[in-house]
């Protein structure tokens, strides 16, 4: 399996990830949200006093089927509308 380098920006640090915490308002609803790009993570991180940037090596299962985007196209816009008008 191949691994990956992801991060998460916030105001403490998260050594065990839930996905089924969080508030549901966020794009994609209850999640947690990390990025490949870590100036993103330190952006967010930016808008807490305390500025914490956690970092995680993942395996990537391949039988997942994974969408990903690497920059905001209209496809991503059309997914995102799409996830909140269902």
């Amino acid at each position: 399996m191949a691994k990956r380098t992801v991060y998460h920006g916030g105001y403490t640090p998260v050594e065990d990830p839930e996905i089924c915490v969080g508030r549901n308002i966020k794009d994609f609803g209850v999640g947690f949200y990390c990025t490949i790009i870590k100036e993103q993570a330190q952006r967010w991180a930016r808008r807490y006093d305390a500025k914490i940037v956690s970092i995680y090596d993942v395996r990537l299962n391949q039988d997942l089927n994974i969408k990903e985007f690497r920059e905001m196209t209209d496809e991503w816009l059309d997914f995102i509308f799409c996830m909140w008008s269902d």
